[in-house]
């Protein structure tokens, strides 16, 4: 009897661990990879090398302008009065830092179009790695390229947040928000 008490209380121990085992399924991706892969982000890379080519000529124009005056001035510097010399200095440091400027404010608009034409396309991404995980019935999905987590499934996990609040010694009115949302998905980088 005593062996067969055994195999029981054996098997009671060891089903839920089993159990837990069998639902901890988790999924991968390359994010990036997949996000280039689409044909939204293709065209999306093909307006944005339109625009910076417009930009590059535009560049080019204001940095043949800036050569020019430059060297024009460096040819007659010798033959000017010192008040003029000091005239055209300043018109070509003015020159020189518009240029400069220019280039700077292109690289932030290409870099602003950029995020803008992505976000949709990464959106969409994600409801596809929500979908993809929730009915291939997955409690998280990692990005293999970022080692983050893209896919999270509320539902088979547990919202730590407050716990951890309340061992920080936080207050709910510290934390932005108040509770936790529960957010299901990372957000996009």
């Amino acid at each position: 009897m005593k062996p067969f008490k055994t195999i029981i209380s054996v098997i009671l121990v060891t089903l839920p661990l089993s159990l837990w085992a069998q639902t901890g399924k988790f999924g991968y991706m390359d994010f990036n990879g997949t996000l280039k892969l689409m044909p939204e982000y293709k065209e999306a890379q093909k307006n944005l090398q339109k625009i910076q080519s417009d930009f590059k000529e535009e560049i080019e124009r204001s940095k043949r302008e800036f050569e020019r005056q430059y060297v024009e001035f460096m040819l007659e510097q010798n033959q000017l009065a010192p008040s003029i010399v000091a005239k055209r200095q300043k018109e070509l440091q003015v020159l020189m830092d518009t240029y400069s400027d220019f280039r700077d404010s292109v690289q932030s608009e290409l870099e602003s179009k950029r995020e803008e034409l992505l976000v949709p396309i990464k959106e969409k991404l994600i409801k596809a790695v929500n979908s993809a995980g929730k009915s291939m019935n997955l409690d998280y999905v990692i990005d293999t390229g970022t080692h983050t987590y893209l896919y999270i499934d509320s539902e088979k996990g547990v919202d730590i947040s407050n716990q951890v609040y309340r061992q920080l010694g936080l207050k709910e009115t510290d934390v932005e928000g108040g509770e936790n949302s529960g957010n299901t998905q990372v957000p996009l980088r």
